[in-house]
């Protein structure tokens, strides 16, 4: 799982790159622009930084179970409304840095620029689904 320096390209520079890409959903011919880098050196880059956030996933993500919480399993008031339930889900706005055309969609209402991120998390407080990247104003 060790990141390692290549000859051309800093372990650094692969993650800003990484987060330039998932931050504002470009495409990998707009990094390669930043970046002043081939398309293969981002494409590397990117599947390099994905392989090892992918190896965290099992340490901050927990899979949802179909074992229903004692504290609504022995409740008369909760067992009808929950007994299906998986966790609790909310969103929050992340303030954002968007460049050029796509400021507008991710403007949120209070007028600054953000991106909606969805989690859900279980019973024990564990997250079992994230999904980052909404529009500011969605």
């Amino acid at each position: 799982m060790g990141l390692r320096d290549t000859m051309n390209v800093s372990v650094e520079e692969m993650l800003a790159s990484f987060l330039f890409i998932i931050g504002q959903n470009l495409r990998y011919i707009q990094a390669q622009d930043r970046f002043k880098r081939s398309r293969f050196s981002i494409s590397t880059s990117f599947n390099k930084i994905l392989k090892v956030l992918n190896a965290f996933t099992p340490s901050y993500m927990a899979k949802p179970t179909l074992v229903v919480p004692t504290k609504i399993k022995d409740s008369t008031r909760f067992y009808p409304y929950f007994k299906d339930c998986v966790g609790a889900i909310d969103g929050t706005h992340i303030p954002a840095m968007i460049i050029g055309k796509e400021t507008a969609s991710c403007r949120n209402r209070k007028g600054q620029l953000s991106q909606n991120v969805l989690a859900v998390c279980n019973f024990d407080l564990e997250f079992i689904y994230v999904l980052s990247g909404w529009e500011g104003s969605a």
